[in-house]
């Protein structure tokens, strides 16, 4: 797909000061001209501003919301706007995604092609350790960016990719990612940024909870853990809600609730042992590399080159028809992860459910319960998209859309003039019914 150039024109008002003269009556006695007295500038009222609360819950499959009852998040949707379902970008991985909501560019221009991707012109791979705050693995404008260039103030809790500097700048308020700190803590924190002066009250935040995901890793996507960490995370949706509306913040305040894929279940009886294939000294495979090397994978990248990528070409693609083997520059239109230094040079993708393993590499551990990284057009892939406030319609179902196009509504319910994305303004015009016309967000 071609990539879409968005350019939004900034919303601004010139204001025009008129200097009025008198001439008084000619007389021999003095003028009497009063002192001009300076005029204190009127500080914001906190509740007029125009604010976004972005919440990312890590793995919220589509249907989850609905099929156990999330009470917060049914009342968000409400009185907002609920999609049927939004299309994560490939592959379907939490960096990944969580990265292409913030930036509103598919992984082939910012180049977050997996969670710990290869760079073949570095010749590293990403490492959790420093990876978060290294600016060569980051690219595009991330949201929280966007703002700050514009004068206004962003506070971030995790989100993938809030770490690093870019173009000089970070957010007003940024943490390094703490998986263990408790999600109380977490919610307080952030209700306690709208506690402060106005002027670093923020106009952007956002918060990414992990416990879904993990959930539906460890158990399943359909278990009672899974449905357990989807009501927890509803609770605490619950609280940011009810938090800003006791400031007195809600009504001017966008939510958008995100997440970044859906999960499906695996088991040992579809694991397709691929090691034989592959010659390991002469390819770089991320996904069978670290402590767990040959562990279960939904896909592979291999980098390579020669006779070693030929070889594992002609023998991947007929070794199993739940398997599927793409070369370089010739994977499907809606994969956008050809990035010119890391995308791979073979991609191996098994089908929904399916795991590729090499068990002889000796870091392999037996399958967990559910996973996900498969075909972002999959039902299974499904993420969750729901936003309520100014700029969406009631109580309305919108359908299907990729999730590159969050950047964009969070940009217009902010008045920023987005970077070059690749989402649709169109789509966006559809999603918020007008609130936010293309005219605002094209060229």
């Amino acid at each position: 797909m071609k990539r879409i150039t968005v350019w939004a024109a900034a919303l601004s008002a010139c204001l025009l000061a008129v200097a009025c003269s008198h001439t008084p009556a000619e007389t021999d006695a003095p003028v009497a001209v009063a002192e001009a007295q300076p005029v204190a500038a009127e500080t914001p009222d906190p509740a007029s501003l125009p604010r976004v609360l972005m919440i990312g819950l890590d793995g919220l499959q589509t249907d989850m919301v609905d099929k156990w009852n999330a009470p917060n998040l049914q009342a968000l949707a409400a009185r907002g706007v609920q999609a049927e379902a939004m299309v994560p970008v490939m592959p379907t991985k939490t960096f990944v995604n969580f990265y292409s909501l913030a930036t509103g560019l598919y992984p082939e221009h910012h180049g977050m092609v997996d969670n710990a991707p290869y760079d073949r012109a570095l010749d590293e791979q990403f490492q959790n350790d420093t990876g978060p705050q290294d600016a060569r693995w980051w690219g595009g404008e991330p949201i929280w960016i966007t703002a700050e260039k514009q004068g206004l103030n962003a506070s971030i809790m995790f989100w993938l990719g809030s770490e690093v500097e870019i173009e000089g700048l970070r957010p007003s308020r940024w943490t390094p990612y703490e998986h263990e700190k408790p999600y109380q803590d977490r919610v307080d924190e952030v209700l306690s940024w709208f506690d402060g002066p106005a002027d670093t009250m923020p106009r952007f935040a956002a918060v990414y909870f992990d416990r879904v995901d993990t959930a539906g890793h460890y158990f399943g996507p359909d278990s009672d853990k899974a449905k357990d960490a989807v009501l927890e995370v509803d609770g605490y949706v619950g609280q940011l809600v009810d938090g800003l509306k006791a400031r007195g913040l809600l009504d001017n305040t966008t939510i958008i609730v995100v997440s970044d894929h859906g999960m499906v279940n695996i088991d040992e009886a579809r694991s397709l042992d691929v090691g034989a294939l592959l010659d390991l000294d002469q390819l770089v495979i991320p996904q069978f590399t670290g402590a767990w090397a040959g562990s279960g994978s939904p896909f592979l990248q291999i980098y390579g080159e020669g006779d070693a990528l030929d070889a594992a070409y002609a023998a991947l693609k007929d070794f199993n028809p739940h398997i599927h083997v793409w070369k370089r520059g010739e994977m499907p239109a809606n994969y956008h992860f050809d990035h010119p230094t890391r995308g791979p040079d073979l991609f191996v993708l098994a089908d929904p459910g399916w795991s590729l393993q090499a068990k002889d590499m000796g870091g392999w551990r037996p399958l967990v319960a559910a996973t996900h990284g498969y075909d972002n057009l999959d039902p299974s892939m499904r993420a969750t998209f729901i936003g309520a406030g100014p700029i969406f319609p009631e109580g309305e179902t919108a359908a299907p859309f990729e999730n590159v196009n969050v950047y964009l509504m969070a940009a217009c319910a902010l008045g920023l003039t987005p970077a070059k994305t690749d989402g649709d303004p169109a789509v966006v015009e559809r999603v918020t019914a007008g609130r936010c016309p293309a005219s605002r967000t094209a060229p």
